[in-house]
């Protein structure tokens, strides 16, 4: 893989291990490494939802990603949000990340992945970027969630990326792609937009929506965490990569059969995916605790049944 190109295939949206203290449990997180890696296109380190990355000082997101790195040796590319609430904020967490990179001189893959509208309107983003990306030795990637932005104390007046404005950041070419979530006709239009950019990949930032209309590029997945197997599978035969296994008996009814359970997991965790699938994982052994970063809201009610139907249905 050059080593500035995306992958296609399956993110893992990757929970942040932590231990009673609230501190990186390393060894949880070698655990779950270990257990995903075989299934992995991608990592996603410290995500805005599954990584709790809101709720992640600098001092975890640096010991997250020595340690991730320590253990992921470029054995797959490695994504990493960036995003705080200004500017500025924002440029010293690339600042602290790209010293722990440059003094462990790690050879592998990586990427920052940036919610701009978190910090900056739509207007000016381009100078912004161009501001941004000059002396940055590390590619972008954009992560566009309208969920996100509407969660902000001051919301601001819009919840996308505009569609002219993802065509100007084309333009630059130290930003590769896209995550994103939202309707399907603002998808396609990101698309059209970008139609000059053969290189810029999209990915689907919404599960159920990559089962139901899956993008040419791959998807962010939250339920890799406990399933890698299968939304590797799921992922690689939508996108065409395991074109030899079609020769198998009864193969679309395998795969359509591995799409109806990545759903009837989903409508176990998807009431709250951080606490549920943390508590299936420390079910499982494979994590230390359950324990949450303060900004994840409790799991309020009826038990945890995932780490049940994970050992029922035999899933890896």
């Amino acid at each position: 893989m050059e080593a500035r190109r995306l992958p296609r295939g399956l993110i893992v949206d990757l929970i942040t291990p932590l231990d009673g203290k609230r501190c990186i449990d390393s060894q949880g997180l070698d655990s779950l490494l270990n257990k995903v890696l075989p299934y992995a296109d991608a990592i996603l380190l410290a995500g805005p939802q599954m990584g709790e990355g809101r709720a992640l000082g600098i001092e975890l997101k640096i010991e997250l990603l020595e340690r991730a790195t320590a253990f992921i040796q470029g054995k797959v590319p490695i994504f990493f949000w960036i995003s705080e609430e200004s500017v500025q904020g924002t440029k010293e967490v690339i600042a602290q990340l790209e010293d722990v990179l440059e003094s462990s001189r790690y050879k592998g893959v990586f990427f920052l992945l940036d919610s701009p509208l978190l910090y900056h309107s739509n207007r000016g983003l381009y100078d912004h970027y161009q501001d941004l990306t000059l002396n940055i030795r590390y590619p972008f990637v954009l992560y566009n969630d309208p969920r996100l932005i509407k969660a902000l104390k001051s919301p601001v007046k819009r919840n996308n990326i505009r569609t002219k404005i993802l065509k100007d950041l084309g333009a630059i070419g130290n930003i590769k792609g896209l995550i994103f979530r939202g309707s399907l006709t603002r998808a396609n239009n990101y698309q059209k937009a970008l139609n000059t950019r053969p290189d810029f990949r999209i990915y689907d930032g919404d599960e159920a929506g990559f089962l139901e209309h899956p993008s040419l590029s791959g998807v962010l997945s939250m339920g890799a965490n406990i399933a890698p197997g299968i939304w590797s599978t799921v992922t690689r035969t939508s996108l065409g990569m395991l074109k030899e296994d079609r020769e198998e008996p009864d193969y679309l009814k395998q795969i359509w059969e591995m799409g109806k359970l990545l759903k009837d997991l989903m409508q176990i965790y998807n009431r709250n995916p951080v606490w549920i699938i943390k508590q299936a994982l420390f079910d499982l052994k494979i994590i230390g605790t359950h324990t949450c970063a303060s900004m994840t809201e409790p799991l309020k009610e009826g038990d945890n049944l995932l780490a049940e139907f994970i050992s029922g249905h035999k899933i890896e």
